[in-house]
């Protein structure tokens, strides 16, 4: 197979000269693309799917929604049959069904159920070991016939202002062979970020991190200071306008305010992540939070400004090429998505980045394993064995660093 490399534009601005209409992607086939992108099934609805399945089935029964009533002794108190699947208490020896339902249902660190869980990962959890939690968990339920009450969902057409924003107007992209696209394998750097040379990777057009900010805390994970994250170079990661997404909470809102303006940046847009449990309740007890209990991260969003940029001058949203390529206004500013385990944020997220800005170069900072996704590059320090696909960039990270061993992956 043959290797990509990436070429000179992998380290500028892939985004400064003009395609002429030859090179204008078929707006119908766009269309249709974008259509299967936006329709196909959530995180949440595969992960019920999944569940609603038999074991040892490769095709399992078919998948039903989850009942508004949620559990079936519920559902029987308002209606005598129900052709949805359905959420049945765990009972254990030790379980105490006064207490109620346990705040961390299926991310429990004291029942069983948390060490097979197979979303989140090797081990019995960070905390050393599963205790019995007294509380009430709960497992899905499969509905015993195919729903046939619930008709198919009519999808309307793209608005079209929705269409403009995502197809835009051709102006500012490069030509086929000038743009550069990121391998569409999953790499990943096990490194530790803090003394890691930044000058092997190059250019990026978006970096995401979900820093171990001190927040004063008990965590199941190492933490950095805040000098730490201020001496962090990624400034010299990014072009000029490049996006920079950064995970906060608590105090870590107001911090990552200051770093925005340490590290060069500006804060343009934030999206904040409403967290639900199994039963698509919301989160009341958070692992997080001093003075209430966290149900929701944020996800703040920023631009790297030239160095040259007035502090308060308006920004060139319709007139700079980078910034008309970025796809504005498609998305909304907030998802709704269940809780996994520590540090793992929801798939769709990724998905509002990758809407936003679909070309160039993606890195995320502070990853692990599960944070690993095709198009883009992951640091971290719990990824085991590197994995490059860019035959340049491993070429640097082998002479750089000899002692350490990096999987090269041909595409």
């Amino acid at each position: 197979m043959d290797v990509i490399t990436s070429p000179p534009s992998a380290y500028i601005d892939a985004s400064t000269s003009q395609a002429g209409p030859s090179r204008k992607r078929n707006h119908t086939e766009t269309i249709r693309e974008l259509n299967g992108l936006i329709n196909q099934e959530s995180s949440k609805t595969r992960l019920r799917r999944i569940a609603a399945q038999e074991r040892g089935s490769s095709h399992g029964k078919p998948f039903n929604p989850i009942c508004g009533q949620t559990t079936l002794e519920t559902c029987r108190a308002r209606r005598e049959e129900c052709d949805k699947a359905h959420y049945e208490p765990i009972i254990r020896p030790w379980t105490d069904i006064s207490l109620g339902y346990c705040s961390y249902l299926n991310l429990c660190y004291g029942d069983p159920m948390f060490a097979n869980n197979p979303s989140l990962g090797e081990g019995n959890g960070p905390r050393g070991g599963v205790k019995e939690c007294r509380y009430m968990h709960f497992q899905v339920v499969p509905a015993a016939k195919k729903s046939s009450s619930t008709p198919e969902p009519d999808i309307p057409p793209l608005p079209p202002i929705v269409k403009k924003r995502l197809l835009g107007d051709g102006d500012g992209l490069k030509s086929e062979e000038e743009r550069y696209e990121p391998p569409p394998v999953a790499q990943w750097i096990n490194c530790d970020i803090r003394s890691f040379d930044y000058s092997l990777l190059g250019q990026f057009q978006v970096i995401v991190a979900d820093p171990p900010w001190d927040i004063h805390m008990s965590l199941p994970y190492g933490t950095m200071t805040d000098d730490e994250m201020r001496s962090l170079p990624l400034r010299s990661l990014q072009p000029d306008w490049g996006i920079l997404c950064l995970w906060v909470t608590g105090r870590a809102m107001e911090l990552g305010r200051e770093l925005f303006a340490v590290w060069g940046y500006k804060r343009v847009d934030e999206l904040v992540w409403v967290k639900t449990n199994q039963l698509q309740r919301l989160i009341r007890t958070g692992r997080t939070g001093h003075w209430l209990n966290h149900t929701c991260e944020h996800l703040l969003i920023a631009l790297k400004l030239p160095a040259d940029h007035p502090k308060n001058a308006p920004i060139p949203w319709d007139t700079h090429p980078t910034l008309r390529q970025l796809r504005k206004g498609v998305d909304t500013d907030v998802v709704v998505a269940e809780v996994r385990e520590t540090s793992r944020k929801p798939d769709e997220v990724y998905g509002v980045i990758e809407r936003l800005a679909p070309h160039g170069r993606k890195l995320e900072m502070f990853g692990r394993k599960h944070n690993t996704r095709p198009g883009w590059l992951t640091l971290g320090n719990q990824l085991g064995d590197s994995q490059v696909a860019e035959e340049d960039l491993h070429e640097r990270l082998s002479q750089k660093y000899p002692s350490q061993r990096f999987v090269f992956v041909s595409v």
